[in-house]
């Protein structure tokens, strides 16, 4: 049986938790790039700390996004049935980053195997 087909009518909870896993990852990435707009600030000349400024704070509002995303999609995976399910093989075919695509499959089997 195949990846694909291993997450053929997976939990809507499971996929509630591996969305939020994935959220998890990118909200970690954006702190990284928050990191390295400060550090960009740092050594920035004044004249252009205005403009390194306004991109921090647009990676800030980012982050907020997607960290009220992540806790939404935890907090519905906690409620969500266990019972209901629906086929996600079209919906991850449709993920252009691969490596996105296989931590979700991976986290739905793991779910389905426990």
């Amino acid at each position: 049986m195949s990846s694909e087909q291993d997450n053929a009518g997976s939990s809507i909870a499971a996929i509630l938790a591996a969305v939020s896993a994935e959220m998890s990852i990118a909200a970690e990435a954006c702190g990284k790039l928050d990191d390295a707009l400060g550090q960009i600030l740092a050594v920035s000349p004044p004249e252009s700390r205005n403009q390194v400024m306004q991109e921090l704070h647009t990676v800030d509002l980012l982050a907020q996004h997607i960290t009220a995303v992540t806790d939404f999609t935890h907090r519905l995976a906690l409620i969500a049935s266990t019972d209901d399910a629906l086929e996600v093989d079209e919906a991850l075919s449709a993920i252009t980053l691969g490596a996105v695509a296989e931590r979700l499959r991976a986290s739905l089997a793991a779910a389905k195997a426990a």
